[in-house]
């Protein structure tokens, strides 16, 4: 007869908490290479940034409004300054790809709109550095650094109602190839 008893199920709030936690450890993990201007931990970063917010979407009834509200502002800005690099590395990447396929008055042409767009690229990168070693971020980095964040409990409804909402997580689909 076996006298261990099985872990308890995993309420929603600590479920939600889990995946807030850790899509939180992963964003602020690109931190140190989005400083130095790392294309791919931009890149990581904003993906990570967008899968907390599809979270906070798909739990917001763990997280109380105005906190919802405040996390969605300060992982837009993030997401923002983010974004304004990243454009110019995609932009840039498919200018570069482009050369080998071009004549040399298109490469002569090209190769000046490569410069105007890397010297972009470094203004939009000490904005992001700017963000990064400002306040709002700062504030962000201790969001989810206590043991109990700001989630409520959940009360759910009786199973019996038809409107009730589906609180089984769906899997995060892995995003691949796709410019951020």
């Amino acid at each position: 007869m076996n006298t261990h008893e099985a872990p308890a199920p995993e309420s929603v709030k600590q479920f939600a908490n889990r995946i807030f936690t850790e899509l939180h450890r992963i964003i602020i993990s690109h931190e140190s290479g989005s400083l130095s201007g790392d294309v791919e931990s931009i890149h990581d970063m904003r993906v990570a940034i967008r899968r907390l917010r599809v979270a906070l979407s798909n739990f917001a009834v763990c997280v109380p409004k105005q906190d919802r509200k405040r996390l969605r502002l300060i992982l837009q800005n993030l997401a923002d300054a983010l974004g304004d690099v990243r454009d110019m590395d995609v932009m840039i990447l498919a200018m570069k790809a482009s050369l080998p396929t071009r004549s040399d008055e298109e490469k002569r042409a090209i190769s000046p709109l490569i410069r105007r767009l890397r010297a972009r690229r470094r203004l939009r990168l000490r904005a992001l550095i700017n963000y990064l070693r400002g306040q709002e971020y700062a504030g962000f980095k201790r969001e989810f650094s206590s043991e109990e964040t700001n989630i409520e409990p959940v009360e759910l409804r009786s199973e019996s109602h038809s409107d009730d909402v589906d609180l089984q997580p769906e899997p995060i689909e892995e995003e691949h190839g796709q410019a951020a």
